[in-house]
């Protein structure tokens, strides 16, 4: 298999793929000059020939975060996205936000009437006079996949409203990953999906990343608990910290010093136009 393998978190084993991780880093941004030194920080850390994924990823981290903060938070969008659960709320909250800043109308939580029962629907997108349904899919673990049930049940909402409501299609969009089944259903039905990688070209990374819709618990120096408040009070964006008066973020909760270098740190990730 090679000198060196990665064991994933659901115990399957690969070899270590070096370009895998060189293009991980031109995504985030990584400095050209210390691409070379961290893969060899890579190397130097393996055991035996083997390492965790969760192991490679934090030593990374560990090189990378005191050379180039920016990139070193990017790096961690993954984890950020996962952290907005448990409930999946705050995960619909945010895709609806990311959708509005693609030219749609955003509704969420809408219960619609259908030809046989009622339905909760996560999001209704309207644009251009044209009218789709979102069905979000949140998940707390990477191992964890959406599956073709999924992808069937999706559809099947689907059909039972879109006479009644003049729904024209329905997406799927979920935090993890697709199984091949239910991206083979999906793209039979002609239903848009989005999952952490999928599509190649505009899947979830690159909804966040291309506008920089980076969420708040993307930031490192913000406390668990301090995220988790700031995401009950509606903040979700890292530039909502830069938007945002100090009276809108002041919580008891939240230590000040905490506050400043979070906004720091949003000013690296997403920094606002500058105003003519």
């Amino acid at each position: 298999m090679g000198e060196f393998v990665v064991v994933k978190k659901s115990g399957d084993v690969e070899a270590y793929d070096e370009e895998k991780v060189r293009r991980t880093m031109n995504r985030v941004g990584v400095p050209d000059d210390l691409k070379p030194e961290i893969l060899a920080h890579i190397k130097e850390k393996f055991q035996n020939g083997e390492m965790s994924t969760d192991e490679l990823f934090h030593h990374v981290m560990e090189y990378l975060e005191p050379r180039d903060r920016k990139s070193s938070l990017r790096l961690n969008l993954r984890q950020a996205i996962f952290e907005l659960g448990p409930t999946g709320f705050p995960f619909e909250q945010y895709l609806a936000q990311i959708f509005r800043s693609m030219g749609y109308t955003v509704a969420t939580d809408v219960i619609m009437n259908g030809d046989c029962v009622k339905h909760e629907i996560d999001l209704v997108l309207e644009k251009d006079g044209h009218k789709e349904i979102v069905e979000v899919k949140f998940h707390n673990h990477h191992v964890v996949k959406t599956d073709v049930q999924v992808a069937l049940y999706t559809y099947a909402r689907f059909l039972d409203v879109k006479e009644k409501n003049k729904v024209e299609n329905v997406w799927l969009v979920t935090n993890t990953k697709l199984t091949t089944e239910a991206i083979a259903y999906a793209n039979c039905k002609g239903m848009p999906v989005i999952a952490w990688n999928y599509p190649e070209h505009g899947n979830l990374q690159d909804l966040v990343e291309e506008p920089e819709m980076y969420p708040i618990t993307l930031l490192a120096s913000l406390s668990e608990q301090e995220k988790k408040r700031l995401v009950e009070k509606n903040i979700v964006f890292c530039r909502d910290l830069l938007i945002k008066s100090d009276g809108d973020l002041a919580d008891p909760l939240i230590r000040n010093d905490s506050l400043q270098k979070a906004r720091d740190d949003a000013r690296l990730v997403c920094p606002l136009p500058n105003k003519s």
